[in-house]
């Protein structure tokens, strides 16, 4: 036995020293992804939230007391590094908005083919299998079969059959957006429940070999409410029925003995009294204009991350670190500098020539139109480095051919990506995730 484990770990070992690795045969027919925005361990490993399903799968599959989030943890590019298996430095959605060097709005990451690495939605194509993916980021003109967004109207969704479909068999027709009506609380818990409901029907009608999902409720509430927020338990609560509605699904579909669960954050949360608006510092100086366009600017910050109109003007970039370095005490200690040797390991945006990280409960803006360096700003956030456990998310994973009732001190959002193809058995190469033999049930290591 204990050969055959030195066996089996050696090859898998061997396997991802390469920029990713083959899997063989897989262990389940179906994987369903879902990810819960701003899922955090607590609501699993803490019986006070009302998240029964969730933590009914935790305790009989695996759970982790935390997964890494990626630099910077925001939900983009989270969301595309569980599918790709790597860093953003790699698959390029950098953040949740791109920067546009000619203005403040530099548009969305919205198209799958943004992302510069394979996805698992190509691997399962190439596999010929199906897929579906369900309010997904960076998920338009994905290679899927179906794919919904719940919270678009439905001229965003495009008029095609499958929403026709879901119209006649689930939904009814979408909603009408309209701008003069402010948002709610019910709307994003609306706008899961649709999704799940959808979900739900694919499973038992199409039986889609990989399905990824999104819910967006839990992130709703902290931003506004931090992690305690009485809104945070309804949310978590809506998430919790929502990941109900898809496992029960499959044992009506007659699935669920086939089919890998896997429950994931994109990113922690944390509590948050301070912002940083660098841009007005700048603007102070000299080095950025308030202009649409920014104007004649030399440096401007993209959230945390200093951005330069010519990255080899070290004139700028020396006056920039001197502001950072000569802050008022009182402000001073409110942040770190981050180097880009620091930004490389964490395979961060490459056009970005350094970093501020400031300490838990302050936040860096990229606004430009605030009048002083530091605001007020209450509620929750994250986006910062994960060099902090409130900035984990969290991981379940539950199904054939993986552990039972084991708990992960700790593992990366790019190995998401590897655990799913193994389950599928996909030739899928992660480039910075690899396949914990740990998660592995004891008896696919014995056959081996």
């Amino acid at each position: 036995m204990k050969k055959l484990m030195v066996a089996f770990f050696a090859c898998l070992l061997a396997g991802t020293s390469q920029p990713g690795f083959a899997q063989g045969k897989g262990t389940a027919k179906h994987v369903i992804l879902i990810c819960v925005d701003g899922f955090r361990p607590d609501f699993y490993l803490e019986s006070k939230w009302p998240a029964p399903t969730i933590q009914r799968l935790a305790k009989a599959g695996i759970c982790a007391r935390g997964m890494r989030p990626v630099v910077p943890s925001v939900t983009l590019p989270d969301h595309t590094t569980m599918i790709t298996g790597a860093l953003p430095a790699k698959h390029g959605v950098y953040h949740n908005q791109p920067f546009d060097p000619q203005g403040w709005n530099g548009g969305s990451y919205s198209n799958s083919n943004q992302i510069k690495t394979p996805t698992l939605w190509d691997a399962v194509k190439q596999a010929g299998g199906t897929s579906a993916s369900l309010n997904w980021p960076v998920s338009g003109e994905a290679p899927v079969d179906w794919n919904y967004r719940s919270y678009r109207t439905r001229e965003d969704n495009g008029a095609n059959a499958f929403l026709t479909e879901i119209e006649e068999n689930v939904t009814g027709k979408m909603p009408v957006y309209d701008p003069k009506q402010p948002s709610t609380d019910f709307d994003s818990y609306a706008a899961d429940l649709r999704v799940a409901s959808v979900g739900a029907y694919l499973i038992q009608k199409h039986k889609p070999t990989l399905m990824t999902v999104h819910f967006v409720s839990t992130d709703h509430a902290q931003h506004e409410q931090g992690r305690e927020g009485e809104k945070v338990y309804q949310a978590i609560a809506i998430a919790d029925v929502c990941v109900s509605q898809l496992v029960e699904a499959t044992k009506k579909a007659g699935t669920y003995e086939n089919t890998v669960f896997i429950v994931a954050g994109d990113h922690g949360f944390e509590d948050r009294h301070t912002q940083l608006a660098w841009n007005a510092l700048l603007i102070k100086e000299g080095l950025l204009e308030n202009k649409p366009d920014r104007g004649n600017w030399k440096a401007c910050f993209k959230d945390q991350f200093l951005m330069l109109r010519d990255p080899k003007d070290k004139a700028t970039l020396a006056r920039v670190r001197k502001l950072l370095e000569e802050q008022p005490a009182p402000i001073r200690k409110l942040y770190r500098i981050v180097e880009r040797a620091e930004l490389d390991q964490y395979g961060a945006d490459p056009n970005a020539v350094l970093a501020v990280q400031p300490v838990e409960g302050v936040v860096c803006t990229s606004r430009y139109n605030l009048p002083e360096l530091v605001q007020s700003t209450p509620g929750g956030s994250h986006g910062l480095l994960p060099d902090r456990p409130s900035l984990y998310a969290g991981f379940i994973a539950f199904g054939p051919g993986l552990r039972k009732k084991a708990m992960l001190p700790e593992l990366g959002m790019e190995d998401v990506a590897p655990l799913a193809a193994y389950a599928l058995g996909l030739d899928f190469k992660a480039p910075d995730g690899i396949l914990y033999p740990g998660l592995i049930a004891e008896e696919f290591i014995k056959g081996y």
